[in-house]
């Protein structure tokens, strides 16, 4: 059932132990706008409500505000506040930063699918380790094993190396932004 917005956002603030005055000089606001969003003549922007969100420490916007069934099976537009993080993180990112996560993120999922060949750690490795606990990576500890050296080829020669990269090498500017 959706909440009263503005009641929702002062019960928020009470529960994070902040006063009106705390949230809005943190917010550099003034305290007619802040006291307008708490009783309903107004609302913040979507950027100011992820802030107050993480002020709040809410994790789960939706459910806050009693979103829950209406949203739920959404997967795209339920982000917990890390995996905000993450995205503002990745936005920050330069071209070639951005392409390196791209490569990291798209291996990873191609290597958990269930149809990539289930590969076992050696069981003296992982022994007395609970298997939410063992190291799931995506490097090859199979090397020796045929048609390992032949695929690890194939993934090198598939990589390239992003023109920003080179441009920042040729202009001696490699590692900054």
């Amino acid at each position: 059932m959706k909440k009263n917005f503005a009641e929702t956002l002062k019960e928020l603030r009470i529960r994070a132990g902040y006063s009106q005055k705390e949230v809005y000089e943190m917010l550099h606001i003034r305290q007619s706008t802040f006291s307008a969003w708490e009783t309903g003549r107004a609302e913040p922007s979507a950027d100011i409500l992820l802030k107050l969100c993480r002020l709040y420490h809410v994790s789960d916007i939706f459910s806050a505000f009693g979103y829950d069934s209406e949203y739920r099976g959404v997967k795209s537009a339920e982000l917990n506040m890390q995996e905000t993080e993450m995205v503002e993180k990745y936005r920050a990112l330069d071209t070639h930063g951005r392409e390196m996560v791209d490569f990291t993120l798209r291996k990873e999922w191609e290597r958990s699918q269930p149809e990539a060949e289930n590969r076992e750690i050696p069981p003296a490795v992982t022994k007395g380790i609970p298997d939410h606990l063992k190291p799931r990576a995506a490097h090859n500890d199979h090397a020796s094993e045929p048609g390992e050296q032949e695929k690890m080829q194939e993934d090198l020669a598939s990589l390239t190396i992003p023109d920003s990269y080179l441009q920042s090498l040729s202009s001696g500017k490699e590692g900054s932004k």
